[in-house]
């Protein structure tokens, strides 16, 4: 009997073992999950066709998990803010860019600021015209013979002065200092000659129609690249007037 019941719990072990095991190797099938059909839409010939790597970009996002998702919307938000700033400067850059207009009186000064122009390879058009400009006349009042008018410029001459003596007109006998285009340096050769001479010396201002040249920029170009190009020129020592333009 002993042997008996030994048997028999034995073989209800390997039963139990034996179900176990099929068990585990039995595939369980699903029924399919319902779900409403899709289709595309059909766009008409007059439509415009979404952008397939917007509608791609849209699906990858949709489908991404959530812990990515935040990642996502920061990556376009920062694509669309690097956007914007990029507009933003070229909508700057686009409303600083000038047209020039470079007005010289001296052949001398054209040349040199043509020749830095060249230099800049900054392209030009040279044009000629007639313009009254400012000018400041400096002279000795006249005294009462021309005897007399030619001791003073003998005197200049010994302090080494430059000056001649008006002869015809309602100017006669005066004597001439000098034409200066400047305000400001006519009144300081004025004092400089009033000092080394001993005598008074007037300032008369006036107006006179001189030859102009004038240097027009053939593209417009940008404030700070007009300000570097203006750097290299020594503008006190020029007759010029620069007009800034905007395009």
């Amino acid at each position: 009997m002993k042997w008996l019941f030994l048997l028999m719990i034995l073989a209800n072990a390997g039963l139990v073992a034996w179900l176990g095991f099929s068990a585990a190797d039995t595939k369980i099938e699903k029924a399919p999950v319902y779900a409403p059909p899709v289709s595309e839409k059909i766009y008409l010939i007059g439509e415009a066709l979404p952008d397939s790597n917007v509608a791609m970009s849209t699906n990858v996002y949709s489908n991404a998990p959530a812990s990515t998702a935040e990642s996502v919307a920061n990556e376009v938000g920062q694509a669309v803010n690097n956007m914007l700033k990029n507009d933003a400067a070229t909508v700057v850059e686009t409303e600083n860019l000038l047209c020039p207009v470079v007005v010289l009186e001296r052949d001398a000064d054209r040349r040199l600021v043509t020749e830095a122009f060249n230099e800049a390879k900054i392209a030009f058009t040279q044009q000629e015209a007639t313009g009254k400009r400012d000018k400041f006349w400096l002279y000795i009042s006249a005294p009462a013979t021309t005897a007399q008018a030619q001791d003073i410029v003998a005197r200049l001459k010994l302090k080494r002065i430059d000056s001649y003596i008006i002869s015809r007109g309602d100017m006669k006998n005066r004597i001439s200092l000098g034409l200066f285009s400047s305000q400001e340096r006519a009144e300081q050769a004025q004092e400089s000659i009033s000092e080394r001479s001993g005598m008074p010396v007037n300032v008369y201002p006036h107006q006179r129609s001189v030859k102009l040249y004038e240097l027009l920029l053939d593209q417009p170009i940008t404030e700070q690249a007009w300000r570097n190009f203006l750097q290299t020129l020594d503008l006190s020592k020029l007759l010029i007037k620069i007009e800034k333009n905007p395009c």
